[in-house]
């Protein structure tokens, strides 16, 4: 008997697992996570009333087949670094559902609904909670949030320009929670009327937010006007389809993988460009092509050729560099390197802009790829320093900035640049809204993952930000998928993947501040306060319930 009931246990957890994962990988399949918690939920139900011991290999390894399931891509960029990823962050999600056992078992005796209640509402506390302090930590890995589930179903998110994507987490959980709880009443069998007034809650749940959704997307775009800041511009996006692992980094030298995207530009650029975007890291340091200096900028040969580009093309040019600031005999900052001749120096993952004047302005990278371009934690003696990943065009720390900056084309239209990884953190990509941007680029090179459903999830993650910003993004890939993006989160035009190519489109900038730009991840910071207070409530209620019995007991 015990072995049945551990088989379904067991299988109920795993389907939890891949229900969950499916959203990342299969197209218009979002609404799928609004169930996917279901049989989870239904597996702790059977494992606490009969008493199942080690269920917790259960809910882990449901964890752990959504991690697998979503980002084993992971493993073509590094192997160890993939392994890491998927395990901890699973541990971290069966942490968080521990809890929730744990305040189920202080309420076991609970009467009153609200207070049996209160254990899943500490679960959606706490989950949220993590997913906004997650964002904020040195190891950080936000890929699977589970408002990022709807990332290609932008049509029932719209409303992400209030709440941001933990308001699409918050979803997820209150509908998975209140369809369970509208199942376990119907299969009660003491009560043998249908729970009309659950299944109503759990239906308005699911349908008010996706009403809210339709409404909001079609209501009409902005209109650009005919000249100054806000007046359409044309955008000329370069995919040289360089490949990272053999020819980005030392097969092709520079000098070639110049002549090949400005040869790639003649065929893009017209009279009415106004921008031209490169991708991410496309000039990267070598003895053929010398360093790209902040401080001396016009002694590059690749910065100098681009200028002149953008000038005699009447245009500006926004391209990735690998850059270098040095400091002298000390050390500023603690990713600095040091020179054999004592000199310190920091490395950059940059935005560079070109305008068409011939003036350089710099913006640097300062979300950073865990063990690639950051080692957490540093120090001398740092376990994850024999961890670093190298992906071409630098290992181990990069520099950072404090604040976002933007770029001003000749108009008074300003835009921001988010690299690569940064289209991932919302609340840290509004600081370029709150700046003043008028309309986003993102540059990116996402070919170390090769042709999997990785470079597809990034791409779509951008489609969150658009909604959350209501900003315009010309998306730049080096081997693709690069994209045109409006304010509602619709793919204008994308290029193929793997294909050198130029995609030509328009932007319209904006200067509309949303909710969630004006007053940042409001969910996520509720829900730490909220955790708290439960916690509090259950040890309290613990505390009174043993003091009652060691009353009766006397």
């Amino acid at each position: 008997m015990k072995k049945s009931i551990s088989a379904k246990i067991w299988i109920a957890s795993l389907i939890s697992g891949l229900l969950l994962s499916l959203p990342y990988i299969l197209s218009d399949s979002g609404l799928i996570a609004l169930v996917a918690l279901i049989p989870l939920f239904a597996a702790e139900k059977i494992a606490t009333e009969n008493k199942i011991r080690h269920f917790w290999l259960c809910y882990y390894c449901a964890f752990l087949v959504w991690n697998i399931v979503a980002t084993w891509w992971i493993y073509y960029a590094t192997p160890g670094g993939a392994i890491a990823a998927i395990t901890l962050n699973a541990l971290q999600m069966a942490l968080i559902f521990r809890v929730f056992r744990w305040l189920k078992k202080r309420f076991v005796t609970a009467s009153g609904t609200l207070l049996q209640f209160l254990p899943y509402l500490g679960f959606a506390t706490l989950w949220l909670a993590w997913e906004h302090c997650y964002s904020t930590w040195q190891i950080s890995w936000p890929w699977l949030f589970l408002g990022n589930s709807f990332a290609d179903t932008t049509t029932l998110i719209q409303w992400y320009e209030f709440t941001g994507s933990l308001g699409g987490s918050l979803w997820i959980i209150l509908c998975n929670i209140l369809i369970f709880n509208t199942i376990v009443k119907g299969l009660d069998r003491q009560k043998r009327a249908f729970p009309i007034g659950a299944f109503s809650v759990a239906m308005a749940a699911i349908f008010i937010p996706i009403a809210i959704s339709i409404t909001i997307y079609f209501r009409p775009l902005p209109k650009a006007s005919e000249s100054g800041s806000l007046a359409a511009k044309e955008v000329v996006i370069l995919q040289p389809n360089i490949d990272p692992y053999y020819d980005k980094f030392g097969g092709i030298n520079q000098s070639e993988q110049n002549h090949k995207l400005l040869t790639l530009a003649d065929k893009a650029v017209t009279d009415s460009t106004a921008l031209i975007v490169a991708p991410e890291t496309f000039f990267n340091p070598s003895i053929e092509a010398g360093v790209l200096i902040e401080d001396m900028p016009y002694n590059n040969r690749t910065l100098a050729a681009f200028s002149e580009y953008a000038k005699a093309k009447s245009c500006d040019f926004l391209f990735g560099a690998v850059t270098h600031k040095y400091y002298g005999n000390y050390k500023p900052t603690r990713t600095a390197r040091q020179m054999r001749s004592g000199i310190w120096y920091d490395l950059f993952n940059t935005a560079v802009y070109a305008d068409m004047q011939g003036e350089c302005s710099f913006y640097h990278k300062s979300k950073l790829v865990i063990l690639a371009e950051s080692v957490p934690y540093i120090g001398d003696k740092s376990f994850f320093n024999s961890l670093g990943i190298d992906l071409g065009g630098g290992i181990g720390n990069f520099g950072t900035q404090p604040y976002r900056t933007l770029f001003k084309m000749e108009d008074g239209t300003k835009f921001g640049t988010a690299i690569c990884y940064e289209s991932v953190f919302g609340e840290f990509y509004t600081e370029y809204i709150q700046a003043g941007a008028n309309f986003m680029t993102i540059i990116t090179n996402d070919g170390w993952w090769h042709n999997t459903s990785g470079h597809i999830q990034h791409l779509n993650y951008a489609r969150i930000r658009a909604i959350e910003t209501r900003r315009d993004i010309a998306r730049c890939a080096n081997t693709g998928i690069s994209a045109f993006i409006n304010q509602k989160g619709d793919i204008v035009s994308q290029t193929p993947w793997w294909e050198e190519c130029f995609l030509k489109g328009h932007i319209t900038p904006n200067s509309k501040i949303t909710a969630f730009v004006k007053y940042g991840d409001i969910v996520g910071r509720t829900a730490c306060y909220i955790i708290i207070l439960i916690v509090l409530i259950a040890i309290f209620y613990r505390a009174s319930g043993r003091r009652s019995a060691s009353g009766k007991s006397l």
